[in-house]
């Protein structure tokens, strides 16, 4: 029988890529879910916008003043004592 050669100046390099593709690649998933946080966090106020225009048109179609509405988003920051509330988005029609 031929006897197996071990080639141990190979494994430190192939050990070394597959480190670095495994690495390459968890950076590449925890930097798609930060994107989508912050892509989802973004479009809040575009949302109440359009909420904001459909209490606008509401009142202008029942034939009243649209003057004085407000729409606003808020969020609680922090944990326990150190929890406050902050505003996300606010809009205020004057018309």
């Amino acid at each position: 029988m031929d006897k197996i050669r071990i080639n141990k100046r190979g494994d430190i390099p192939i050990t070394i890529l597959v480190v670095g593709v495994l690495l390459v690649c968890s950076i590449a998933i925890i930097s798609f879910f930060s994107s989508t946080i912050k892509a989802r966090n973004s479009f809040i106020g575009v949302n109440l916008m359009e909420q904001l225009n459909i209490q606008i048109e509401e009142k202008i179609f029942n034939h009243e003043n649209p003057a004085g509405l407000y729409v606003d988003k808020k969020e609680t920051k922090g944990f326990l004592f150190w929890a406050e509330e902050v505003f996300v988005f606010s809009a205020k029609y004057e018309g």
